[in-house]
């Protein structure tokens, strides 16, 4: 049988199944949660990403399904991006924070950065990081797959959009357990404001990929400087 016919069927399976969508993600959540107490080695993103590839090839699909397309306007997408970063960046660090800090007693917990304070060669390592695995990565995982996948399982396709925009965001908060329990929530409300970004832009992954990368390069700026609150 060829390559072809074996994706061709297998979209129809998919199409005529869509129980199958809950089985799919009940697999790439507990992916999730094994990596996430320690159980799979690197970052969970890694394995979501080869998974969701894996999941749009056999539907016939490709990345541009999730959104990962040339937007109507790069200048736009790059100034509401940039714009969207560094603001939620500030309300996140000056308001969102220290509220939540008030609730839960804690600031996040960001101190496995803290040798980052002067180290200009970890700077630019924890730069790549965040622009590779952190921007581009998570958003196709959260943004793209989760959040797509999520929707599938309603049939309305609004409220479907919601419930993967709502469950995306809280397994987004979740992997950042590291950070307690006020940085998972801070972390899950970031993942609101780019998933609303997501669908501000038409659903286009590329302005939450650039969105996420300026919140992470202002959050590491602040850090390098010594900045950042609850160093």
């Amino acid at each position: 049988m060829a390559l072809e016919d074996i994706r061709a069927r297998t979209a129809l399976f998919y199409k005529n199944n869509k129980w199958f969508s809950f089985v799919e993600i009940t697999i790439a959540v507990l992916v999730l949660i094994a990596n996430l107490f320690g159980y799979l080695p690197l970052t969970s993103t890694i394995y979501i990403l080869l998974y969701a590839w894996l999941s749009l090839w056999l539907r016939g699909k490709g990345w541009k399904d999730f959104g990962l397309k040339k937007p109507d306007s790069w200048r736009k997408t790059i100034l509401l991006s940039v714009s969207v970063g560094v603001l939620y960046q500030a309300l996140s660090i000056y308001v969102i924070e220290p509220l939540l800090a008030d609730l839960t007693g804690e600031l996040p917990d960001v101190s496995t950065f803290n040798s980052l304070v002067g180290n200009e060669s970890l700077l630019i390592f924890w730069l790549a990081i965040s622009w590779s695995l952190a921007a581009f990565g998570e958003e196709m995982v959260y943004r793209g797959y989760f959040m797509h996948r999520f929707k599938d399982l309603l049939k309305n396709e609004k409220i479907g959009w919601i419930f993967g925009l709502l469950i995306s965001s809280v397994l987004f908060g979740g992997v950042h357990l590291y950070q307690g329990a006020s940085g998972m929530i801070a972390v899950g409300l970031t993942g609101l404001i780019f998933g609303w970004l997501y669908f501000a832009t038409g659903k286009n992954l590329w302005a939450p990929i650039l969105a996420h990368g300026i919140y992470d390069t202002a959050g590491f700026a602040m850090i390098y400087f010594g900045v950042y609150p609850g160093l």
